[in-house]
């Protein structure tokens, strides 16, 4: 049967009764030919809590992967790690960087920032003029969830050397807080992998467990976390590269509100699966106010009698946990559109 509307990814076609009582659609051609089906083959229908069909062909022998070939003479070398970045989070299963004069020194320390950068990329074959590279986990097989509350406990960690640091001025609690930054990195660009496949593959969106539109909400959280990375990166070199003020006190700003964002971040990543959504509001209102506490506090210091050195110290600390509690702020308005989401019904007119 000919297709009343037809594109390279979607279909149109008639739905037909046969028995008296039976609806049937064919199936397009060329899809059954790429999963390698044959009559009788069976095929998984789920019914999709949008109202959709999805199909799957569970017989497939068919595997696909994904190959990205990254020539170096048309791209500015400067821009090589990028462009091994979108090869990664793309879901490239191999990835060969070329030149046709020859890999220079530089492409491959480019080269091997990116596979210290990432998770499960290694160098399978290395030639004067090209270097193959291949991806050695299957993304789809690690837990989601995990790799984000793994994020949560680096930054956290972070945080308390960097209060450690700051009231007893002993800066050997960052001898790794570099390593830790990177790993961060690592577990944003792994998870950025993991939900463009989920947004790409309706059989990986099952073994995640989560739904597409929930993938997309996810991948905010997972950007405000690596922020938030940042700013805890940024608060170390501030304590090693500056002399840390004597008058710091737990029980003063800016101080004592990390034990605040301590608390909602705490609960915010408790209720990542099963969302409570008053714990979400008690979160997100408790960041709310320390975010003005801190406002006023940094317009407080142009008054202040601390020396310059001092009160710029103190507002560069205040400037980042207050982003710090921003992003933690927009974490709980990514969990209340799940939640909202997730109560949602259908209606029919």
């Amino acid at each position: 049967m000919m297709s009343i509307e037809s594109s390279d990814r979607s279909e149109i076609r008639k739905l037909q009764v046969t028995g008296g009582s039976t609806y049937i659609v064919s199936l397009p051609r060329k899809w059954v030919k790429e999963h390698g089906l044959s009559a009788k083959d069976r095929i998984k229908i789920e019914w999709r809590p949008s109202g959709s069909l999805r199909l799957n062909a569970e017989t497939t022998n068919v595997r696909k992967r994904r190959k990205i070939e990254i020539n170096i003479d048309e791209i500015k070398v400067e821009f090589l790690f990028d462009h091994l970045v979108g090869a990664y989070i793309s879901g490239a299963h191999n990835i060969l960087v070329s030149r046709s004069s020859g890999i220079r020194r530089n492409d491959r320390r480019q080269i091997r920032k990116f596979t210290q950068t990432t998770r499960g990329i290694e160098i399978s074959e290395e030639s004067e003029y090209s270097v193959q590279l291949v991806t050695l986990i299957n993304t789809s097989e690690m837990p989601l969830y995990s790799s984000l509350n793994r994020m949560y406990l680096l930054v956290s960690s972070q945080i308390r050397d960097v209060t450690e640091v700051l009231l007893r001025n002993d800066s050997s609690s960052f001898e790794d807080s570099e390593e830790r930054e990177k790993e961060v990195d690592a577990l944003r660009l792994l998870l950025e992998r993991q939900v463009g496949q989920i947004l790409e593959s309706a059989s990986i969106e099952s073994s995640f467990g989560t739904t597409r539109w929930e993938a997309s909400e996810l991948s905010n959280i997972v950007k405000n976390l690596e922020r938030i990375g940042d700013h805890c990166f940024l608060l170390s070199r501030l304590c090693v590269d500056q002399e840390v003020p004597s008058n710091l006190s737990l029980q003063k700003l800016p101080i004592n509100i990390i034990p605040v964002w301590h608390s909602a971040i705490k609960l915010l990543i408790s209720n990542l699966r099963d969302r409570d959504v008053n714990e979400i509001h008690e979160a997100k209102s408790n960041v709310r106010a320390a975010i003005a506490e801190l406002k006023e506090y940094e317009a407080s210091l142009w008054e202040s009698e601390l020396e310059s050195v001092d009160a710029l110290f103190m507002d560069k600390l205040s400037e980042s946990l207050r982003r710090i509690l921003a992003y933690t702020q927009d974490i709980a308005e990514v969990l209340i559109n799940i939640y909202t989401h997730r109560n949602a019904t259908e209606e029919i007119f």
